[in-house]
């Protein structure tokens, strides 16, 4: 096995990433604002993409992340 690094984020990273529940991570893969493949009924996020989003997003107050916190 190679030491490569990941390229997807499945539901439960983005759990570990974020803190929030698993139907709140879903209604986040569901906004659009990020590449998100679905593979049969999985969902995986573009791992480059999540963590641009996240970093230059989460800073504003009106972001999704505080929607979701409700913050």
């Amino acid at each position: 096995m190679t030491n490569r690094k990941k390229e997807l984020l499945s539901v439960k990273d983005i759990m570990e990433i974020t803190g929030l529940g698993r139907d709140k991570v879903y209604e986040l893969l569901h906004c659009g604002e990020f590449t998100v493949h679905r593979f049969g009924n999985r969902f995986m996020a573009v791992e480059k993409d999540f963590y641009e989003w996240l970093f230059t997003n989460n800073k504003r107050k009106n972001s999704y992340v505080f929607k979701l916190k409700g913050l």
